[in-house]
């Protein structure tokens, strides 16, 4: 494989991961299950990034398998009303296998207007072929999930039917 077949071996993995997580449907809130894992190594390790950050959110600091990852998407995607990701830009590193991906992720909780916008980076490790993500570290802006949070905890309470006081 040439160098520049790699390159773009690697690109198109790595952009591939970041937009397997836009929803199925276009304005939904429904993940495409199946094409998240197509595109994850079976033992592939999908983490948070940044240690402090991470080390104040405990529920961060583990690494999570493709099934791990899935089950937490299923359990937040119905608090959401829709998002998309986009991706912004690529580095591609061929001799390490590796891409960084900025992508910019607009969050909508379910039943709010406002739409909040979380510069993400990924930071991708690809398996030998560069066809399948095994590492994936995921740098979020923690501002937008300050202000995401609450929106998603009353969605989430208004689904299980409670109330809000």
């Amino acid at each position: 494989m040439t160098d520049q077949q790699q390159y773009d071996s690697l690109l198109k993995t790595a952009s591939n991961w970041v937009t397997a997580t836009r929803p199925k449907t276009t304005g939904s809130n429904d993940p495409d299950y199946d094409h998240i894992l197509s595109v994850l190594a079976p033992n592939a390790i999908l983490r948070f990034g940044h240690t402090h950050f991470v080390s104040t959110a405990p529920h961060l600091q583990r690494d999570e398998s493709p099934e791990d990852f899935v089950a937490r998407l299923k359990s937040m995607s119905p608090a959401f009303q829709t998002w998309r990701i986009d991706v912004a830009d690529v580095n591609v590193d061929i001799k390490k296998r590796s891409a960084v991906v900025r992508a910019l992720f607009h969050m909508q909780a379910k039943n709010d207007p406002e739409v909040i916008q979380n510069e993400i980076l990924f930071w991708c490790l690809m398996d030998e072929e560069g066809g399948k993500i095994v590492l994936s570290t995921e740098f979020v802006d923690p501002a937008a999930l300050q202000a995401l949070g609450p929106k998603l905890k009353a969605a989430k309470m208004a689904n299980d039917g409670l109330c809000l006081r």
